[in-house]
């Protein structure tokens, strides 16, 4: 294994590998960084456990962005890609700097208070994630295929630092019952009370918007320095790299690197990522809170934040192992839906799933969220893999079948949630109320 490494390391550029990590990082950390906020945020917010339900469909809205971007340069003679990208990282930074301030901003809205301020600045945060499928990693094609995977394990690693922080923040403990029956009252109440974290959500959104201009500048650097720029990928004849403002139309070019996969297996491998997304990005993110917060706080932020490092960590792999095979990705998405199917079960049966009030519960809730997230990392990097040498527009198509997945199944959600009534919120306290 070290000779592998050794020979790996000797072959890449590790200013090149943590420059396009960097700029990994900042595709999805503004989106990351507040579900990574949802264990404080979820108790004081309006819209309750149903917080993320609201979030996930917002980020599905924010696939205006690849559909904008894609009328772009279908009707545009030329377009310069890495301007954009800079405009989007921009963006990014600005709208968590204006988190930091406006998080806990409400406003009515149809009769209803609601996060306003929240949601509003995580649909800009949303529109970078969003169309960094379609735009960022596409954009890596244009460098040496050894360095996609650093990008991909910097677009997961963003919840792992975030999960980081939170941990050290500590937004995990379980709220004391707190007896507030009134004098001469023979109605027991009880309310929760809060632990106070470390530090505020504020400086945690301000340290978010730190690491987005770090991932702006890394981004510069990719395109600025000279060692970056040897990194690109050569082509023989007068193109001396791979076309970077490019439109999707543009005529493929053929490499001497032998990349052939059969039309059905083509096909099906974005069809197996569309589901894949659709669980991990619209069906699961949706229905934490109803599957954990049953069992407790302490199992929700560990869920949130181990199951955040069990997805990079999965996907790192790809520095190591060759690119799957369909068959052993066809295994992995069948226990990916297994697993999801028990998560639904849980969330189905809130307020009272079982095992409620025990260490065992709270185990195996953690473990089983962690197991479904390190796959669906997995096969995510692996699919990506093995559309990263098509000469054509595979990537593009990568990126449009995870978007495509993750609307479905936010829409499906947010319905079930929101207006189907299926999942039930749990009481911290009202366990000692019917004892």
């Amino acid at each position: 294994m070290s000779k592998m490494l050794r020979q790996q390391l000797s072959n890449r550029s590790l200013l090149v590998d943590l420059l396009a990590l960097m700029f990994g990082l900042g595709s999805w950390m503004g989106v990351n960084g507040i579900y990574v906020q949802l264990p404080l945020i979820v108790h004081v917010a309006p819209e309750g456990w149903s917080l993320p339900a609201h979030m996930v469909m917002l980020v599905q809205f924010a696939n205006l962005g690849p559909i904008l971007y894609t009328l772009y340069i279908k009707y545009t003679a030329w377009t310069h890609d890495k301007y954009i990208i800079y405009s989007l990282l921009a963006a990014g930074v600005c709208a968590c700097i204006a988190l930091s301030f406006l998080y806990d901003y409400t406003s009515v809205v149809f009769g209803k208070e609601h996060s306003t301020a929240l949601l509003s600045l995580m649909f800009v945060t949303s529109l970078v994630g969003c169309t960094s499928s379609v735009l960022f990693m596409p954009y890596m094609r244009n460098y040496r295929e050894i360095y996609l995977v650093s990008y991909l394990v910097g677009e997961g690693l963003s919840g792992f630092v975030l999960s980081a922080v939170a941990l050290i923040q500590g937004v995990g403990s379980n709220p004391r019952c707190v007896n507030v029956t009134k004098p001469g009252s023979s109605h027991l109440e009880f309310e929760p009370a809060e632990s106070d974290p470390r530090f505020s959500s504020q400086i945690f959104f301000i340290f978010i918007g730190i690491l987005l201009c770090l991932s702006f500048l890394s981004f510069l650097g990719l395109n600025a320095l000279p060692v970056a720029r040897e990194e690109r990928l050569k082509l023989p004849g007068s193109m001396k790299i791979l076309p970077t403002d490019n439109t999707i139309a543009m005529p493929s070019y053929k490499t001497n690197s032998g990349w052939k996969m059969p039309k059905y297996e083509y096909y099906y491998s974005l069809i197996m990522m569309a589901v894949v997304c659709l669980l991990g990005h619209g069906i699961l993110p949706s229905i934490q809170s109803y599957s954990c917060l049953p069992y407790g706080n302490t199992a929700y932020h560990l869920t949130v934040t181990l199951a955040s490092v069990a997805g990079p960590l999965a996907m790192s792999l790809g520095f190591f192992v060759k690119t799957p095979q369909v068959k052993l990705l066809n295994i992995l998405t069948a226990a990916i839906l297994a697993l999801s199917g028990f998560v639904l079960y849980l969330a189905a049966k809130s307020p009272y799933p079982h095992l409620q009030h025990s260490w065992v519960g709270e185990l195996l809730v953690v473990l089983v969220w962690i197991t479904v997230c390190s796959l669906i990392g997995f096969v995510k990097m692996g699919i990506t893999t093995l559309y990263r040498l098509d000469p054509g527009k595979g990537l593009y198509y990568v990126g449009a079948a995870t978007q495509i997945g993750s609307l479905i199944g936010a829409i499906t959600m947010f319905g079930l949630v929101n207006y189907a009534k299926l999942f039930q919120s749990y009481s911290t306290c009202s366990y000692l109320i019917e004892n």
